[in-house]
């Protein structure tokens, strides 16, 4: 059991560098078990494509949970002017208002509806 919770832990630990085609090479989205687009463990739908930024660590992560997991410190919500919603497929960056529209307005890649149910997560009220 000890050994299957230190891969896990290891697992965790891993985050994934966007390709060098992206808008912004330099970002990294972290997250467990991520893919090209940023689609972790936890949410990997066609549409789960969006990275969001911890207020206090300033890191993208593909979802809170994986944030959790990972981190020493709860996930804290941004304000919503804030530039912390990052685009899987293009790496846009873009504010609470931008990414409401439910699609990129770079690539126009839809996001998932539901991630709605977690607004109060990733933003302030």
């Amino acid at each position: 059991m000890k050994m299957a919770l230190q891969n896990h832990l290891q697992v965790a630990k891993l985050s994934k560098q966007p390709s060098s085609d992206k808008n912004d090479a330099s970002i990294v989205i972290h997250g467990i078990q991520l893919d090209s687009y940023g689609r972790c463990l936890h949410y990997h739908t066609n549409n789960d494509i969006v990275a969001l930024k911890c207020a206090q660590c300033h890191q993208y992560f593909a979802c809170y949970q994986c944030h959790d997991a990972i981190m020493s410190h709860e996930f804290m919500p941004a304000k919503p002017e804030d530039k912390s919603v990052l685009c899987g497929v293009c790496h846009h960056i873009m504010n609470y208002q931008d990414y409401s529209q439910n699609s990129c307005p770079n690539c126009h890649h839809a996001f998932n509806p539901r991630c709605a149910l977690h607004h109060e997560i990733y933003f302030e009220s």
